[in-house]
């Protein structure tokens, strides 16, 4: 049987924005406190007995949250051409939070973003 080890760690961002085109009120400016969980596998564990430093998938997180906490997201370059639902703003800490912590042996899974404590949408890369 093949060892596969999953992580989740959490964080979280404020920030508003704007949906054009809904037909509700998601298409007047608004805001959330947006929870962030980062989901990784791996077939192996390290030296330590570890698949990754937690703090490494954290710090990662972080330095990505930076460029949306507390802003408007259809203000934002990476935001111009794409409207910022959710389900973008998921695709997009993915792609960002990847390349950091991916390894041989880790990969990215999944980001799941909660946009309330009732709504989220969870991105990856697998096949439908």
């Amino acid at each position: 049987m093949n060892a596969l080890y999953t992580l989740t760690t959490s964080t979280d961002f404020s920030a508003s924005h704007i949906i054009p085109g809904h037909p509700g009120k998601c298409a007047r400016l608004h805001g959330h406190n947006w929870k962030v969980e980062v989901t990784l596998v791996a077939k192996e564990l390290d030296h330590l007995g570890m698949a990754i430093d937690f703090q490494h998938v954290k710090d990662a997180a972080k330095q990505t949250i930076e460029k949306v906490d507390h802003y408007h997201l259809n203000d934002l370059p990476f935001f111009e051409n794409i409207i910022p639902t959710a389900e973008n703003v998921a695709k997009w800490l993915f792609n960002e939070i990847g390349p950091v912590i991916n390894r041989e042996n880790v990969k990215l899974q999944s980001v799941t973003l909660w946009e309330t404590d009732r709504s989220r949408v969870c991105y990856s890369e697998g096949t439908a």
